[in-house]
């Protein structure tokens, strides 16, 4: 696992790819992660995915994040919410790993100049104040080829 890692990190379209911890105890509601992308070296079109690793601790069959994403200089922001399934039809997590589960979820495109900043924040949006089990999540931009 850690040489697919290692593998798609080096890929000459990522442009940013960062994961934030979380604490494994529990995460609060009102904890946000943030996340800054700066210096793009090209203008295009960018996949953007989310990454979300949590254990066999974490109590539910899915996970709701609101994302936030403000682009600078034009000033744009767009909110979502990302409800994002984690189990089967049985309750079995079906992330990817052993004693850490891994998942990557695609997110909408994003079109980006060369001077363009890309602000994200994220936070949860689950009925439970501390929400235990979870223990990174990472954004992910990649150049999308022609």
């Amino acid at each position: 696992m850690a040489a697919a890692l290692a593998f798609f990190s080096c890929s000459r379209n990522t442009i940013y790819s960062h994961y934030e911890p979380v604490d494994i105890n529990g995460w609060e509601r009102g904890d946000t992660l943030y996340y800054h992308i700066t210096t793009l070296r090209d203008s295009g079109n960018f996949s953007t995915q989310l990454g979300l690793r949590l254990t066999s601790t974490y109590p539910y069959q899915e996970v709701s994040l609101i994302m936030e994403q403000q682009l600078l200089p034009a000033g744009t922001m767009t909110v979502d919410t990302l409800n994002i399934k984690l189990a089967d039809q049985e309750g079995n997590l079906n992330g990817i790993g052993l004693s850490m589960l891994d998942y990557t979820i695609p997110l909408s495109d994003i079109l980006l100049s060369y001077s363009d900043t890309l602000k994200v924040s994220i936070r949860h949006n689950m009925r439970r104040e501390m929400l235990p089990g979870i223990t990174n999540i990472g954004i992910t931009l990649e150049k999308q080829d022609h």
